[in-house]
């Protein structure tokens, strides 16, 4: 049976998933904290099929690249980037045919001036995984790169200097998805076979 290590499970998205799947275990935060490199170093991966790892944020993207905080950056690289590679890297030591769920961004492909550190950190787990994936052909690396999508993303982006009515309206402005059927997706990705990446537009 697919036994899933799900990372990241406050995200909006994996809620929506968590009904949907069994045999998993699942962490906030707290109790997996993926810049922690000891952490991860030592976290026992060799019970696991699939790792989902939700983690991911842009916070301070809503100012000017000069005005966000270093602090800011340093962590967006280090969520963004660094964790999924040492994650991915000892779950691979653990399981050589094990299969790693990660989320991407549209960012990654294009993003405005504010946007470009995350994006950058996107497109080089990206980058990463694509190269891994030759090098290592019975692993299954999956990226979902997804566009808009109604989630908690912004508000966390804006450092909780928005409401969320103010945020939720900022989602009306263009199309998106709902966490639901981002959920249904990721499903749908469980218990695929071979490395795979997939961008999802609204």
């Amino acid at each position: 049976m697919n036994k899933i290590c799900i990372i990241g499970n406050s995200s909006s998205i994996c809620q929506k998933l968590l009904p949907k799947i069994k045999n998993f275990d699942a962490f906030d935060s707290t109790q997996f904290d993926v810049e922690n490199k000891d952490h991860i170093d030592k976290f026992d991966f060799a019970i696991y099929d699939t790792v989902i790892n939700f983690a991911g944020h842009a916070k301070g993207n809503y100012k000017s690249p000069t005005e966000n905080s270093v602090e800011n950056y340093i962590s967006q690289i280090g969520v963004n980037y660094l964790s999924h590679i040492l994650i991915a890297k000892k779950f691979l030591t653990c399981n050589p045919h094990g299969r790693y769920i990660w989320i991407s961004s549209v960012v990654a492909e294009e993003c405005r001036p504010f946007q470009a550190v995350y994006g950058a950190s996107k497109r080089a787990t990206e980058y990463v995984f694509d190269n891994w994936a030759e090098e290592f052909p019975d692993f299954k690396f999956v990226t979902l790169r997804l566009g808009r999508t109604k989630t908690n993303h912004l508000y966390n982006t804006w450092e909780k200097t928005k409401t969320k009515g103010e945020i939720y309206a900022e989602y009306e402005k263009s199309p998106y998805f709902d966490p639901e059927t981002v959920a249904d997706k990721i499903f749908q990705l469980i218990n695929i076979d071979n490395s795979h990446f997939e961008q999802m537009l609204p």
